[in-house]
């Protein structure tokens, strides 16, 4: 009996005074609101370089600020990484909310070809679900989130039986609705040909947008003036110290509208309009319009709205991550968070404090290859409709010359090479052998570290070390390449891009990660985690279970002393 004693002693010793080493345990409850902040193409050195710009932490007012009321107020992970082969918008925001890798949610890349239908695949195309509100569908009949497999955070509040609202919006659809997963009561993005709000019927299946939307497309249309400028908000005695690369954007899409240098002159109601401040502004404003018409962070369990901004990458995609275009967009992406804060502190009972906000990103980019180049640094582009003839000249040569018309490669994008099925079964061939004297002539190109095939994947021969883990957690059959070259550090392709993202190297996988809410504590945390961590993190906080395919783990660090 009294052994017995002793360990309901020792127990009930342990377990209050874990509770008094750990307080962080008792504050743990079901937030009101969930608020997913994603900045697209935010690198993880944006909060660090361009931090003297930011708004303080708070105003005298008592009005929150952006970025510094984030760091100070929760849990700072400078280093968070997408560990995976390549760093774009699709695997970025299919990752960020179901914790899982390409090679599970099946999103490898951004486009892909289909070898089964013999022809090309967006990441989120569906055409059995029309886009809503756009007329204008040549490029892309409809959109849904079929091509991604497993569940997301909102799916599982939605599976778990609560009554909770999941929306998510962003300029780019597969952004909106890779965030969202299946069960999202809405995925919103921007149709810039018609530029305007739009959706499909997956989400709206009576076909017609939600009065808020329609009232919100009709206020975007009506301009004081025909051309808006976008200037600097650096200050004249505040001038960037930090290496530009203003002489070199060469993104013929944008800049020959808007101009290389500030001041930018931009079109009202154009595309270019969105690659600025501007772009910020509407999506915000979207969001906030959806706190109010869904009534988010006023229902009995917790409401999730996911948030992507996506201008940040077109702007980073035409003048590169050292430009003063990029500083003045995060210092813009800054003044644009603290007033949706600031909205939110009043629109959701309790404030800030019944809200949990995750800052976070899609991926990050590579330097300018041209500047790199003129700063010593070994880079360079790769020319690809020359390296392409130069595959189909070879295999010509090796295997006998095509009919007009007819190429060995059916599609070919970020490195990633599709043999042409037909031709194989035509000329009686193998695709490993195909697959090899693609592999030996892309090896000899200076530009690339490791080639690797379908075959090498299948027979367990990958590169080594951080490539073989990549590739690992990328790589999905029937919609990856059967061979895919990995580029050398700061080596790019050669199209219209000043720069791009398109690697599993720091500069494009390395994001912040930013916590914030009463359940976290304040503290930068010096520590490299992983992005598929903020999944479990937020089911944890839900009560839900994690997505299906996640395989991260629960931050504890951002609770516990």
């Amino acid at each position: 009996m009294k052994k017995y004693f002793l360990i309901f002693i020792a127990i009930t010793f342990n377990t209050s005074a874990w509770a008094k080493l750990s307080p962080g345990l008792s504050l743990i409850k079901k937030p009101k609101l969930i608020v997913v902040l994603i900045i697209d193409q935010f690198r993880a050195d944006y909060l660090t370089r361009f931090k003297e710009r930011f708004l303080p932490e708070q105003s005298a007012t008592g009005s929150v600020g952006g970025f510094n009321y984030l760091i100070k107020n929760g849990s700072y992970f400078p280093y968070a990484q997408y560990d995976i082969l390549q760093s774009m918008t699709g695997p970025g925001h299919a990752t960020l909310l179901s914790g899982s890798y390409p090679y599970q949610s099946g999103i490898p890349l951004n486009d892909w070809f289909d070898s089964k239908n013999n022809k090309n695949m967006y990441c989120v195309q569906d055409d059995n679900y029309a886009i809503v509100g756009s007329t204008d569908l040549k490029d892309r009949m409809g959109m849904s989130p079929k091509n991604f497999i497993g569940s997301t955070v909102g799916d599982e509040l939605k599976n778990a039986g609560y009554p909770s609202k999941v929306i998510s919006i962003a300029l780019k659809d597969r952004s909106a609705i890779l965030m969202g997963g299946h069960r999202a009561d809405l995925a919103l993005w921007f149709d810039p040909k018609s530029f305007q709000w739009v959706s499909s019927n997956y989400y709206l299946p009576n076909s017609i947008l939600p009065k808020w939307v329609e009232t919100l497309n009709q206020a975007i249309k009506i301009k004081k003036s025909p051309m808006k400028i976008w200037s600097t908000k650096l200050q004249e005695t505040m001038k960037s110290y930090f290496l530009t690369t203003n002489s070199y954007p060469n993104e013929k899409k944008l800049i020959n509208k808007i101009g290389p240098v500030f001041n930018h002159g931009i079109a009202a109601c154009s595309p270019e309009e969105l690659s600025s401040p501007y772009g910020l502004e509407l999506t915000a404003q979207a969001a906030l319009r959806a706190v109010d018409f869904y009534d988010l962070g006023k229902n009995k369990t917790p409401d999730l709205l996911a948030i992507s901004f996506s201008s940040h990458d077109y702007v980073g995609h035409a003048f590169g991550p050292n430009s003063k275009e990029i500083e003045d967009m995060t210092i813009s992406e800054d003044r644009v968070i603290a007033t949706f804060l600031n909205a939110l502190k009043v629109k959701i009972p309790g404030g800030l404090n019944n809200v949990v906000v995750v800052l976070s990103a899609d991926h990050g980019v590579a330097p300018n290859s041209d500047w790199l180049i003129k700063n010593k640094m070994n880079s360079g582009r790769v020319d690809l409709a020359a390296l392409s003839q130069k595959i189909e000249d070879h295999l010509n040569l090796k295997f006998g010359k095509l009919a007009a018309g007819k190429n060995w490669i059916n599609y070919n994008i970020d490195f990633n090479y599709y043999i042409n099925r037909d031709i194989l079964n035509s000329k009686k061939l193998n695709s490993a052998e195909v697959e090899l004297e693609i592999k030996s002539l892309l090896k000899q190109e200076d530009a690339f570290a490791q080639v690797f095939t379908h075959t090498d994947y299948i027979e367990k021969k990958l590169p080594p070390q951080m490539h073989e883990r990549q590739i690992l957690k990328t790589y999905f059959e029937g919609r990856s390449g059967d061979v895919i070259a990995i580029p050398k550090p700061f080596f790019v392709h050669g199209d219209e891009n000043t720069t791009t993202h398109m690697t599993g190297y720091a500069y494009d996988r390395m994001v912040p990660l930013i916590l914030t809410g009463a359940v976290f504590k304040r503290a930068t945390i010096p520590r490299i985690v992983e992005v598929i961590d903020i999944a479990p993190t937020l089911t944890m906080l839900t009560g839900t279970i994690p997505p299906s395919s996640s395989e991260g783990r629960v931050l504890t660090e951002a609770f516990f002393p």
